[in-house]
């Protein structure tokens, strides 16, 4: 069980980065939650409904990862679609200073205005070189995209899990219910706390942040009728 857990948080890491990884865990936990809220007040009067609950809960989430994930590889296409056209373009230009021109359009919101007009030049020279040499993306799906949609896929149904235990050990469903949402809570603290110590940002405020961001986009499902 240790070892196929490390299994597959080494999978996700290895084709997610920190980013992608703890956006993807709070929106899990905020679908969960918001269909937990939503549907629970109405849903847990018998065991049949706490199943129709848990169930839903479920569906949603898979119907998100799966969204969700074919979204990540249409946003990673598009990514590599562009870089391959700007490279493609480079390399087609009549002239050097169309190719300078535009690496400087790529650098220009990165270095200005510290850096000025001649030193941008002379920095464009230096790396074209390089940027002529760099091997073209491959514009279609590749296995990288795949084994990232399957990590996305895998954080959007795992964390049902949290929603889940409190109903296998509390038998009044309302109850249940409660620990649940609170569990829930408390990992959106937890993921954004783990966010801000990774990028040096405070981890309490930015776990505060999380859990007061998800609550919040909560209450607009709540108040829309989502």
């Amino acid at each position: 069980m240790v070892h196929s857990h490390h299994t597959w948080l080494k999978f996700v890491r290895d084709y997610l980065d920190l980013a992608n990884r703890l956006e993807e865990a709070i929106a899990a936990l905020i679908m969960v939650l918001g269909f937990t809220l939503i549907a629970g007040s109405t849903a847990i009067s018998e065991k049949q409904g706490v199943r129709t609950l848990l169930l839903g809960a479920l569906g949603c989430n898979t119907a998100w990862g799966i969204i969700d994930s074919a979204l990540f590889a249409w946003g990673n296409l598009t990514d590599r679609r562009l870089q391959l056209r700007f490279l493609t373009n480079l390399r087609s230009a009549p002239n050097e200073s169309e190719v300078l021109s535009a690496i400087g359009g790529r650098l220009n919101p990165l270095l200005e205005p510290e850096v000025g007009a001649e030193e941008r030049t002379r920095l464009c020279e230096a790396i074209l070189p390089v940027v002529m040499r760099v091997q073209l993306p491959n514009p279609d799906l590749t296995q990288d995209d795949v084994n990232g949609m399957i990590a996305i896929f895998m954080i959007d149904v795992v964390a049902v899990i949290p929603a889940v235990i409190p109903f296998l050990f509390f038998t009044e469903p309302r109850i249940a219910l409660r620990v649940s949402n609170g569990t829930l809570i408390v990992l959106l603290f937890i993921t954004g706390l783990m966010w801000g110590r990774r990028t040096g940002f405070n981890g309490y405020l930015a776990g505060c942040c999380a859990m007061l961001l998800g609550l919040a986009l909560v209450g607009v499902a709540i108040a829309l009728g989502g």
